[in-house]
């Protein structure tokens, strides 16, 4: 490792050149998904301002916009990869006050399900014009990007897995 990769990165974290690419790869993930969700949350607009909707409560109100029927907290949960329950019903309630989400006919305490309202589908629509002229249309200025980005997602999904093995590996530890 160079002078300035060790000044700029603590000892603590990254022994190795090894290490040091994967401390760097945490620090840039750690900064992307946070930019991500900041700016998903503001391009819902002035409407979702007014109810203090996070990019975390988009991301809720974008799988249910995404799927064929309505879905219960296991399933919105299960395909984010979370485990936050409590911080995903509190979303769903601030989704319900904003009236952009419901409870779907049937639902029961037992078994709540959700889908979108019609004022949720329109202003996802005004999200998706957002979010074509601010994230789309500069992505594709970028040299190469679908290839860099196609790189990316194996590296994220293959980095997840670790990440899961590892809380795995802790949990079984801890039951001991």
């Amino acid at each position: 490792m160079s002078q300035s990769q060790v000044e700029r990165v603590p000892p603590h974290l990254a022994a190795s050149a090894e290490e040091l690419t994967v401390t760097d790869f945490e620090q840039s993930l750690i900064c992307a998904a946070e930019a991500f969700y900041r700016c998903i949350g503001l391009l819902l607009g002035p409407a979702a301002r007014e109810h203090r909707l996070s990019g975390e409560d988009n991301v809720i109100l974008q799988q249910l916009m995404a799927s064929p029927h309505p879905r219960n907290l296991t399933d919105l949960a299960r395909f984010a990869n979370r485990d936050d329950t409590a911080n995903i019903q509190y979303s769903l309630r601030k989704l319900i006050t904003a009236q952009l989400v419901e409870k779907a006919p049937g639902s029961t305490n037992r078994d709540s399900r959700y889908q979108v309202t019609a004022r949720g589908r329109a202003l996802t629509e005004e999200f998706l014009a957002r979010r074509r002229a601010l994230v789309m249309e500069p992505a594709r200025q970028m040299r190469d990007a679908d290839t860099h980005l196609q790189a990316a997602i194996r590296a994220l999904n293959m980095m997840a897995g670790i990440y899961d093995q590892g809380t795995r590996s802790i949990t079984a530890r801890e039951d001991r």
